[in-house]
């Protein structure tokens, strides 16, 4: 173990306190919000218990006390966005508590919770770089986590080295031979056979993997499909053209009840989970059966790579299994009906197939991305709420081996039946407009009348950049025809419009965001009645919500708001998963808008000074707009995930300011916000170092000259701690 790992918490908490500090000085943000999850929604007169979780397309599960009340509470972990979803055990339900995801520390791509120490409280295995990272449960009065290791070590043929893992693979990590300790099963890095690492280690706190077997279970799966081969003695691992694609999942469990454990598969591309029957010992596994359309009766059939988990719900005497699809892709899987449930039946000894959206049928879920839109539809003064996405799954087909799916996008309309003071959605169409029927994807709607007639349109990006006319007719009758290519508008692919007087002129103009992350401008120079637009920018206010180490590509949404505060305030949602907004619009338009950072949350509404980056995903969309009847605007963000968040609008909270100190030397900080270069200047003595951080605590650079460069930093807000003899003064910056 790195020793300089062991500091890291006490150094993050006591920046965090730190910063807790700097919050309650003279800096107030523009907006704040606070996650409010008890805005009812309803289906079909049926309210959900689970609307604004944010929805799932996959998602694996794992059993963690999350409130240390000694009863186990449920996890799940979606790999698309890098989701964190608890579940507090509550009788026999589930309640969404976002609260602990802030307990847990950064995971991505997999994440299994096993207790390895014996001590009752489940740990963190992930994905690292290659590797396999760890971190031990160290809750006491408040779940935390401790870490042990950035990459797991086996001893192999020759000496130690780091076990491989691929970002896209379920392992399995559990006590294979029985002996009490946590062994791990991991595919060659070929894929094809299955390696098994056995912990010799006598303490349970510490961890010794050695190679035990090449070849566990004596089965081997197809290079090109997933067919698996039994009774083999693996073969030669020469350079023998073997190319078999990577993504597995892999549950260990005896399910024939033997004494030996099962391994349950599947695998990227297909939909299906194929048990193998162990017949062999607990020290020589040997799959000697197959079922390939597990279970029996109603077999697992979901597109793909479906990831099983064994949960022990708490309406069940037997562990129920739970299965989700895992594809690394975004555009492959099963979206909605994506979380099937199977009870074990003591009778028949066997598991049914009892429910195919677990949770999944509580909650607002659009399907594959979910873009919500704010507007009073009905004209009763309340705002409605528009759910479009970027499609919802229809079908799936191999193409000369390879995995083919098909989405079509469609718009869920909720009306507001709620008040002023109190909204409350109710889904009056799932299929607003009668466009699913267009196999169209990634839709985008906006409002307002487009075609002059007075009432009101509804205006569309899509997928390939151009802009889709719906008119009023069709709206409220689903007949009528639609306009294509409104305009000859193309703002590029993945279009998303908002019609909006961003030059004041009482006349409103396009503004749209795509995929490359930037803003298109088309400004009306017709009329009120009969909008005529001329494009202006491509490049509006230098808008670029890119993080070029996550992707390629942006996804900019924008969404604009105005009040006599502050003006003008675009937001934008991003690939990234954040909200980033700018302020200062007004008669500024074509100059560079100043990024004020991205959006914070309130952990509760008691909680004035606790906040976190405002961060449900991949591929967000906020729509911003005053909900209810107070002074703020709320806001609701959609993700990829296919669902969406509620956050309620509060009086601004405090995040960072400076330390006041008669004894700290004076800095010049320029230009404060900055670009890529920041200058810090004393009149006094020299700057000895600068440290960049973010608003997690997290150290991103070190400098010891001025000025200071960023260009390898993202825009947001980040903290400087500027060190000058024996003094620390602390700035915030926004970039």
């Amino acid at each position: 173990m790195n020793p300089h790992s062991l500091f890291k918490p006490a150094i993050f908490l006591a920046f965090t306190c730190f910063a807790c500090l700097l919050r309650a000085q003279n800096i107030t943000e523009d907006y704040s919000f606070f996650r409010n999850q008890d805005i009812p929604v309803s289906r079909s007169g049926h309210t959900l218990e689970l609307p604004w979780t944010g929805g799932i397309n996959g998602v694996r599960f794992s059993e963690i006390d999350l409130d240390l009340d000694g009863v186990n509470d449920l996890f799940a972990f979606e790999k698309h966005g890098n989701r964190i979803l608890p579940f507090l055990r509550r009788n026999n339900h589930y309640m969404y508590a976002p609260e602990y995801i802030s307990r847990f520390p950064d995971l991505h791509d997999w994440v299994i919770l096993k207790d390895y120490d014996g001590d009752g409280q489940a740990d963190i295995f992930t994905y690292g770089l290659a590797g396999i990272r760890v971190f031990r449960n160290t809750s006491d009065t408040a779940l935390s986590f401790h870490p042990v290791t950035e990459q797991l070590t086996a001893f192999y043929y020759n000496g130690y080295v780091n076990i491989y893992a691929s970002p896209d693979d379920y392992l399995v990590i559990d006590d294979i031979d029985g002996d009490g300790h946590i062994d791990i099963l991991n595919f060659w890095v070929l894929g094809k056979y299955v390696h098994q690492l056995r912990n010799y280690s006598n303490n349970s706190e510490v961890f010794d993997f050695h190679l035990e077997s090449e070849c566990w279970g004596h089965f081997e799966e197809a290079a090109d499909n997933n067919a698996i081969t039994l009774n083999s003695d693996c073969g030669s691992k020469g350079d023998d053209g073997h190319t078999r694609h990577t993504g597995s999942s892999m549950l260990l469990h005896d399910f024939d009840h033997n004494g030996l454990p099962d391994i349950l598969i599947g695998d990227v591309d297909y939909p299906n989970l194929i048990l193998l029957y162990n017949h062999g010992t607990m020290q020589d596994a040997r799959m000697t059966e197959q079922d390939t359309a597990y279970p029996s009766g109603n077999p697992v059939h979901l597109y793909s790579m479906p990831a099983p988990s064994l949960i022990h719900l708490p309406d069940q005497d037997h562990p129920t299994l739970l299965v989700s699809p895992s594809d690394p892709s975004l555009i492959k899987s099963r979206d909605l009906n994506s979380v099937w449930r199977y009870d074990y039946d003591t009778l028949l000894q066997q598991y049914l197939l009892t429910n195919t959206a677990f949770l999944q049928e509580e909650m607002l879920d659009a399907g594959s991305g979910c873009h919500p839109v704010l507007y009073d539809w009905n004209g009763d003064g309340l705002q409605d709420l528009f759910l479009a996405n970027y499609g919802s799954y229809d079908s799936s087909h191999l193409v000369n081996g390879f995995l083919t799916s098909f989405f079509s996008s469609s718009i869920q309309y909720y009306r507001n039946a709620g008040t002023a003071q109190q909204p409350a959605f109710q889904l009056q169409d799932s299929d607003f407009g009668k466009l699913k029927k267009l196999n169209l994807k990634a839709l985008h709607p906006t409002f307002g009348d487009f075609d002059g007639d007075g009432q009101t349109d509804m205006l569309c990006g899509q997928e390939e950049g151009t802009l889709l006319l719906v008119p009023h007719h069709r709206l409220v009758t689903g007949d009528g025809n639609i306009i294509q290519n409104y305009h000859n508008i193309d703002a590029g692919k993945f279009s998303t419009p908002t019609f909006f007087d961003l030059d004041r002129d009482g006349r409103n103009d396009l503004i749209i965001g795509n995929q490359r992350g930037i803003l298109s401008y088309y400004r009306n120079i017709g009329t009120i009645a009969t909008p005529v637009f001329e494009r202006i920018t491509d490049t509006l206010g230098g808008v670029d919500v890119r993080n070029a180490e996550q992707s390629y590509h942006g996804y900019s949404v924008p969404c604009l708001y105005r009040d006599s505060l502050n003006g003008t305030t675009l937001f934008c949602g991003s690939e990234q998963g954040l909200v980033f907004y700018y302020k200062g619009l007004d008669g500024h338009l074509s100059d560079a808008f100043s990024v004020q950072g991205t959006l914070w949350e309130s952990e509760n509404a008691d909680c004035q000074y606790c906040a976190s980056h405002l961060r449900e995903g991949r591929r967000v969309v906020a729509a911003i707009a005053r909900v209810d009847d107070d002074e703020h605007p709320d806001i609701i963000v959609g993700n990829y995930a296919g669902g969406a968040a509620y956050f309620q609008g509060r009086t601004p909270v405090m995040h960072h300011a400076s330390v006041p100190s008669e004894h700290a030397p004076a800095f010049r900080v320029y230009p404060n916000p900055t670009g890529n270069l920041l200058h810090i200047r004393s009149e006094q003595t020299p700057v000895e170092s600068v440290l960049v951080y973010d608003l997690l605590g997290k150290l991103l650079l070190q400098n010891h000259d001025s000025p200071l460069r960023l260009e390898s930093l993202p825009n947001g807000i980040y903290i400087l701690e500027i060190n000058h003899s024996t003094k620390i003064k602390v700035v915030k910056t926004g970039k």
